[in-house]
């Protein structure tokens, strides 16, 4: 007997299937469309912009301290001319070169005035005085037979230097970047140097002479020379600033004599110190602007 093979509907209940999830997943896509076109548009959050700060206004007058190191630097000849020297003979001198390089701390006071002539240069003036205690002290023979800082019956010289104050007045140049100031100064510095010159003979006398003596003499002299300089401000407000700056200072040079009487008639014996005076200073400090003064 023949069966007749049954009909397979799978295939077309698949396609059945497939056709109704295409034809709802349209149908709910559309919905979602729909709904979605008729729901109220809410506009975007807006965030008011912080205010911008207002750039820093570098005009009107100042006043401020400082404080900081300072590196002096002494560099020069020193010699002794013997008693007994007599025309152009050099036997009896003994020059010798020194250089000497000290720090010590300095600070003071300063002000000034700013005139900011465009959104980014300022120029302006300056004055300031600082206190230190700059100090060199060497010894040193009186001929090519004695001893430094030691008598062997031929006497040595000490020779020291002391610079208590300098002060300068400049002229600054600056441009501004944000509430920064970069500037270069530069004008005229004064500062007062003693310079001490001692001759101690108390054994024998100073090289040939036989006189035993002991002699010192000190001498004080403002010396006016010129500075230069770089330095940067940041405003902290309207008012008050910080400030860091290196400034170099020329004293020029300065040149000191002892003269002592010998055991012969007509001569006599002399102590000569010629020397450079420079400092680099150091600094930070605080300035204070006068609201209303420009």
């Amino acid at each position: 007997m023949i069966q007749r093979a049954k009909p397979n509907h799978r295939p077309a209940i698949r396609a059945s299937v497939i056709a109704v999830l295409i034809a709802a997943g349209s149908s709910i896509s559309a919905e979602s469309v729909s709904f979605a076109a008729d729901m109220p548009v809410k506009a975007p959050a807006y965030t008011k912009a912080p205010a911008a700060l207002a750039a820093q206004n570098w005009s009107g007058f100042y006043i401020g301290g400082n404080v900081g190191e300072v590196q002096g630097h002494s560099t020069g000849t020193s010699d002794f001319l013997d008693g007994l020297q007599v025309g152009n003979n050099t036997f009896f001198t003994n020059p010798q070169r020194d250089s000497f390089s000290n720090m010590r701390v300095i600070g003071g006071l300063q002000g000034g005035y700013n005139w900011q002539f465009d959104p980014r240069w300022v120029v302006g003036v300056e004055a300031d005085w600082d206190w230190t205690h700059s100090h060199y002290s060497f010894c040193r023979q009186t001929s090519v037979f004695s001893a430094a800082c030691t008598d062997n019956n031929l006497g040595f010289e000490n020779i020291s230097g002391t610079t208590d104050w300098l002060a300068t007045a400049r002229a600054r140049l600056g441009v501004t970047a944000g509430n920064f100031l970069l500037y270069g100064t530069g004008g005229p510095a004064w500062g007062r140097v003693d310079t001490t010159l001692t001759q101690n003979c108390l054994l024998g006398g100073c090289a040939t002479s036989p006189k035993q003596l002991f002699a010192s003499s000190t001498g004080s002299t403002t010396r006016s020379g010129w500075a230069a300089g770089l330095g940067a401000e940041a405003a902290l407000d309207a008012n008050w600033s910080v400030r860091a700056e290196w400034l170099h200072i020329d004293l020029g040079t300065v040149s000191s004599a002892l003269t002592t009487p010998t055991g012969f008639t007509g001569f006599s014996e002399t102590t000569l110190w010629s020397h450079t005076e420079r400092y680099d200073q150091f600094r930070v400090g605080v300035n204070y602007k006068f609201a209303g003064w420009h």
